[in-house]
């Protein structure tokens, strides 16, 4: 192939991808043993607070657990398990990693996605936010290992201890994409619902359930089940979903730089993006 017919290629590659535009369907959920707080989903008992933030490319169930009792708590990963339309997930598969990575997004700073798009700068709460930034650092990026070239066991207990928290890394929610032939429906101007649910018609349901103790190995186990039910699903054009926002970080006289974020969203709700021509 001649460098003419390369250069056409390439030219026609250019123009077909200046003509997609992106779009995101947008899933939000209820939850019957869940109150939406300080943008958070949140579960509390006696014993512990376990926080939630779905907000992610296909849904995040990594968690927030803190204990609220003077004795530390074992969480049993063994009997804890992701749970998605009655089939279950383990948590605890006895692996060993070389390098340890989290799904990062819904610490809430600057998480670049394939297409450019943070998210909104505050997603938990400023009181996990700042100590989990120690951890993850301000601007996040894919896989934000802490770790590498050092092998992990995987823990078959965690333990929290006494008045702290730690974060759990969950299972990627993954929904199944609902897709139309409706032009005005698949790409929207604005934004348009597809669906919507009541907890008996739902076609999603979800939840983590989590065993814990107060000794490690005890087998007078606790159950916590934090579940999630598919209320609507909605389409939202590029326009209606992100802005551009002006990088404050730079000092006065500096170029002016631009980012964009979403200005959609929430601890209940998850998104898939799309490709659509323009």
């Amino acid at each position: 192939m001649d460098m003419k017919n390369v250069f056409a290629i390439l030219l026609l590659s250019l123009a077909m991808s200046s003509c997609m535009s992106v779009c995101y369907q947008v899933y939000e959920v209820k939850s019957s043993n869940m109150t939406q707080k300080d943008n958070s989903m949140v579960y509390e008992n006696e014993d512990c607070k376990v926080l939630y933030n779905l907000w992610a490319e296909k849904g995040s169930m990594s968690f927030i657990f803190e204990n609220k009792t003077d004795k530390d708590i074992f969480i049993d990963m063994s009997q804890t398990f992701f749970i998605k339309n009655g089939y279950a997930s383990d948590y605890y598969l006895n692996r060993t990693f070389e390098t340890r990575s989290f799904d990062a997004l819904s610490v809430g700073y600057n998480y670049s996605i394939a297409k450019g798009v943070t998210a909104p700068v505050k997603e938990w709460n400023d009181i996990y936010l700042a100590s989990l930034a120690n951890v993850f650092g301000k601007r996040v990026t894919a896989q934000a290992g802490i770790s590498t070239g050092v092998s992990i066991k995987e823990q078959e207990y965690v333990c929290v201890p006494a008045n702290s928290y730690k974060y759990v890394v969950g299972y990627t929610i993954k929904p199944d994409f609902f897709n139309t032939c409706d032009k005005k429906i698949y790409n929207p101007k604005t934004e348009v619902t597809l669906e919507s649910y009541d907890i008996n018609n739902t076609p999603l349901e979800f939840k983590n359930r989590i065993a814990y103790s107060f000794e490690e190995n005890n087998k007078t186990l606790k159950f916590i089940e934090n579940s999630f039910w598919l209320a609507s699903v909605k389409n939202y054009s590029k326009k209606a979903a992100i802005e551009d926002v002006k990088d404050e970080t730079r000092c006065k006289g500096e170029f002016e730089k631009y980012y964009s974020v979403f200005k959609i969203g929430g601890p209940n709700q998850f998104y898939r993006s799309y490709q659509v021509k323009m």
